[in-house]
């Protein structure tokens, strides 16, 4: 697994808490935004994310990928900012986020396969801490049938999740098969009690790269 800590790109994470409204409001003004973004200097690709499951407590999340934090600050302050997240959601998450571990499997998906997005909550002066526990379960699932790739994201200075992971996996089936493996719940299980863990499986609804 690579873990990069130098400056260098970052990544926009926004992620819209239920209950929400005008979700599809929200995400037809999303891809219209995405065609302004295009052409911003720094702009490397953009996701929105939809969870499969209505209940689930993180709705949308959206990334956006920068060359550098010098690149968002100036399409944040001209006119490339998107639909305002607080109008269709009470309460939004955001903050700027490097990649601190990526794990690629050269595998790739027959169709869109499906998007694992886990938030953590957790005290910043524990994060280091935390990521010893996590690499081990990480290392399992990568080496699972139908993982594709995962990036581990670290929050620049405060944030209400100073840790996002993004695994992508084959199919569903793929990723339900990786919770059945016994070797991999074991490694999960040794889950610090001061981090919650907000896991949810997301499809991609709105993309450019």
């Amino acid at each position: 697994m690579s873990t990069k800590h130098e400056s260098g790109p970052v990544t926009l994470i926004a992620v819209l808490e239920a209950p929400t409204e005008n979700t599809e409001e929200f995400i037809g003004g999303w891809r219209s935004h995405l065609g302004t973004l295009r052409a911003a200097p720094g702009f490397r690709g953009a996701r929105l994310h939809r969870a499969l499951r209505a209940e689930h407590r993180f709705q949308l999340v959206a990334l956006a990928d920068w060359a550098s934090a010098a690149d968002l600050a100036a399409a944040a302050a001209g006119e490339q900012r998107g639909p305002g997240a607080e109008t269709y959601a009470k309460t939004v998450h955001r903050g700027v986020y490097r990649v601190i571990g990526e794990v690629v499997s050269g595998q790739q998906p027959d169709g869109a396969g499906v998007t694992m997005i886990n938030a953590f909550e957790l005290p910043d002066e524990r994060v280091e801490e935390f990521l010893g526990a996590w690499r081990p379960r990480a290392q399992r699932a990568s080496e699972s049938p139908g993982f594709v790739g995962l990036r581990m994201h670290q929050a620049v200075g405060d944030a209400s999740l100073p840790l996002v992971n993004v695994a992508r996996y084959a199919s569903v089936e793929a990723w339900k098969a990786l919770q059945a493996d016994s070797e991999f719940q074991a490694r999960k299980a040794v889950n610090p009690p001061y981090a919650t863990a907000n896991p949810g499986l997301f499809e991609v609804v709105a993309e450019v790269s």
